[in-house]
């Protein structure tokens, strides 16, 4: 029932009541669990990762050598203990059982069709009475998942019982255990009965592994078959073997035992101390496992089996330093995933060959953590009210000092090592229907264009069953120049088609066969330094102070006509079009090609939603903005920017939905944004408004206008300190990106970046 609230009252001479606003800044980054488990499929290989009150489930590729991101999904509460439930074996999807610090569990599914973790059980372990125990929960899984336990309370030991169809019953009972200082347990394979073995203290500070069998029938404990046996006074960890038997790891031996039979191994020679942290099985049937220690170090415990699945030898192997790792994941193709609590999580790829370093490792990718924060700072270096947090982050090795920005965070899915990359675009993938002198037909594949100072490449997804898909270049560039530095390129004509601007000329290709369909070059030999386009128009700048207004189809006699030009009295420093605002359409951009820092910018817009009919166009020594209607290119006004010896870089109109109008948002070269609300589009004569200032940067500022997947249109500011603007309850916005300099950003999409 609903809980009512308790009455107080304040004195009239007390001094005001103040209130404290939290929110959380950063999502937890220190991964505490981490499970492999078929979750999204029978057939699929996912990794479950805990992050405190976070669950993220991601998909492993075909080789192995890769981690996608599927679910984020927002815990109500901490996560303390995770365990993979297999109830109907093989050929069927896993599910997925969790406890809280707050003694709540949950075992959780994943739902094909709606895309979403669905529980399937769920209920509240907690006793009212019961001291919480000092090693914290301890979840166990029968093998043959005929129940599951969980340590929470000195001397008791709570059972959730499976039900026929393989869920929990959301009611549980507690058994009493001797034991009352509990060091870790679990359940042993291939036993008639669930039998439990637990790593127990007492009071004389010596340790013991028993074993105790549960009845479920009669709610009690049972002693197991194994005797009661004394173990190192350091051993802190059990780990249960597929084939019989548990491991106990202590700081100077790892050790098996088997009932009476026990095998042990010293883990240094020199008898310095181990204490190890983590685990995680390489082979489904025991025989290797990966161990970690606190200081970082990476070990392989190998297991020598007889036919009769008795121990003959344990051999432990270094393998190199590297993060304090724990949760250990193996999953597949010789790679393993490193999840930490107190360090950075790391992706690796085991060799049987040792590098230059001595590791028998390398790594292929890296998750930051901010944890754990042991002290941290506020400032605001630059004096714009942006404030920075100071963390010292890390424990031992893995200490660092690291400063977080609030504002956007951006996910890595890829990376490609390029240095001298100037400028690039992307070319969406889209149907193409032929026509001009095209392919006939065909799917245009996602391309990306990349300058460099005096060549261009142009990459595609490519896929082989080696490397599985990735970026490669494309051999074969048709009449695509390569040889040159590209000033602009776009697809046009709903993809059909696409246009590569370079200083000597303007190329139309056809999307898919990338064949010549026209060419068109300044009549006064003049270099083309800018270009914008949108749906089939293209707008670009010459050196000699002329903007020429073409358009670009395929399907029409002449695939590129020129429409009309205007000459200016200074040169053109950047320009932008403004795209229809009767429906939205694929984005398009333009670049400053004078600038090799902040080269590009882009224009979202489209290839069915009209043509543009106004165009802004910023001078290099006049310090001011012009619009210019089309396709006449008449001037409808000029509008100086005040600030003599700052020049207009980078302009991109935006209309977010939010607003109540449209603007025209104008990067300069201190890293200064300026926007000017825009006149409405029945306005005969537009004129721009008086401009607002926000300082972004220090540099020049390149915008790229884009959409994202739910539809908002937004605006990407590159610079040293990038930035995204987006629109919110009718006001502009202003967010930090955490990402150290951004000069250049393209959207791309595939299949396989989605």
């Amino acid at each position: 029932g609903a809980v009512r609230p308790r009455a107080f009252t304040v004195p009239l001479s007390s001094p005001p009541m103040s209130w404290n606003y939290t929110v959380t800044a950063h999502r937890p980054s220190a991964v505490s669990h981490a499970v492999t488990a078929a979750f999204t499929g029978p057939d699929d290989l996912n990794l479950i990762v805990a992050k405190s009150t976070r669950l993220e489930v991601h998909a492993v590729d075909g080789s192995g050598e890769g981690l996608r991101p599927l679910l984020d999904v927002p815990l109500y509460g901490r996560v303390a203990t995770l365990e993979v439930w297999r109830p109907h074996g093989a050929g069927h999807p896993d599910l997925i059982f969790l406890s809280t610090e707050r003694y709540r569990f949950a075992l959780l599914a994943y739902d094909a069709e709606s895309g979403e973790i669905v529980t399937k059980a769920a209920g509240d372990v907690s006793d009212k009475t019961g001291r919480p125990c000092d090693c914290g929960q301890i979840a166990a899984l029968d093998p043959q998942h005929r129940l599951l336990g969980l340590h929470m309370y000195d001397g008791l030991f709570k059972i959730i019982p499976a039900l026929a169809g393989g869920t929990l019953r959301s009611e549980a009972f507690n058994v009493r255990m001797e034991e009352l200082y509990l060091l870790d347990l679990c359940f042993l394979a291939g036993t008639p009965r669930p039998t439990l073995a637990t790593l127990h203290e007492d009071s004389k500070h010596q340790r013991y592994l028993k074993t105790h069998e549960v009845s479920v029938r009669d709610k009690a404990l049972s002693d197991g078959p194994w005797p009661q046996v004394a173990v190192e006074a350091s051993a802190s960890q059990l780990i249960a073997l597929p084939f019989g038997g548990v491991l106990v790891l202590s700081e100077h031996s790892v050790a098996c035992h088997s009932g009476g039979a026990v095998r042990a191994h010293q883990v240094s020679a020199s008898g310095a101390p181990t204490l190890f942290r983590a685990h995680g099985r390489v082979d489904p049937d025991g025989t290797r496992w990966l161990l970690s220690d606190a200081a970082g170090t990476l070990y392989v415990l190998a297991i020598g089996l007889t036919d009769r699945a008795e121990v003959t030898s344990l051999t432990l192997e270094r393998l190199g330093q590297t993060v304090a790792a724990s949760a250990i994941c193996y999953l597949d193709n010789g790679v393993v995933y490193l999840g930490s609590s107190c360090a950075d999580a790391v992706l690796l790829s085991l060799s049987t060959e040792a590098h230059e370093d001595g590791s028998y490792f390398s790594e292929l990718a890296r998750w930051e953590n901010l944890g754990p924060i042991v002290d941290f700072a506020v400032l605001d270096p630059e004096g714009q009210g942006q404030g920075q947090v100071v963390t010292c982050s890390g424990t031992r090795r893995d200490g660092s000092i690291r400063v977080v920005r609030s504002g956007v965070a951006f996910d890595e899915r890829a990376s490609l090592p390029l240095p001298g990359v100037k400028a690039m675009w992307s070319l969406h993938a889209s149907g193409c229907g032929g026509g001009g002198g095209g392919s006939g037909g065909g799917v245009a594949p996602a391309r990306l264009v990349l300058s460099f100072v005096s060549e261009t490449r142009l990459l595609a997804m490519a896929r082989d069953e080696e490397e599985g898909d990735h970026l490669a270049e494309v051999e074969e560039g048709g009449g695509f120049d390569t040889e040159s530095a590209t000033v602009f390129a776009a697809s046009l004509a709903g993809g059909a088609a696409i246009v590569q601007a370079t200083s000597r000329c303007l190329l139309l290709l056809d999307a898919a066969s990338l064949a010549q369909l026209g060419v068109w070059s300044p009549p006064d030999g003049a270099a083309i330094t800018l270009a914008a386009a949108h749906g089939t128009t293209l707008l670009l700048a010459t050196a000699g102070r002329t903007v020429a207004l073409l358009r670009c189809d395929p399907a029409a006699g002449e695939p590129i006509a020129l429409l009309a030009t205007r000459a200016f009295e200074h040169e053109v420093a950047c320009l932008a079009l403004r795209p229809p605002a009767a429906a939205p359409s694929p984005p398009d951009a333009s670049l400053d090609a004078s600038d090799a820092d902040v080269p590009m910018e882009t224009d979202s817009g489209g290839a069915c939603g009209g043509e543009p009919l106004l165009a802004a166009v910023g001078s290099w020594t006049s310090f001011s903005l012009s619009l210019l209607s089309l396709p006449s290119l008449a001037p409808c006004g000029t509008t100086p920017l005040g600030d003599k010896g700052v020049v207009p870089r980078s302009l991109a109109f935006y209309a977010p939905a939010a607003a109540p109008h449209e603007y025209l948002l104008c990067g300069l070269g201190d890293g200064k944004l300026l926007y000017f609300p825009l006149p409405t589009a029945e306005d005969a004569a537009p004129v721009l408004g008086a401009p607002k200032a926000v300082p972004l940067a220090t540099q020049p500022l390149s915008l790229v206008a884009y959409t994202a997947d739910d539809g908002e249109p937004l605006v990407f500011c590159c610079s040293e300190r990038p930035a995204l603007v987006h629109a919110s309850a009718g006001q502009l916005l202003f967010s930090s990106v955490n990402l150290p300099a951004a000069h250049a950003l393209a959207p791309f999409s595939c299949d396989a970046l989605p």
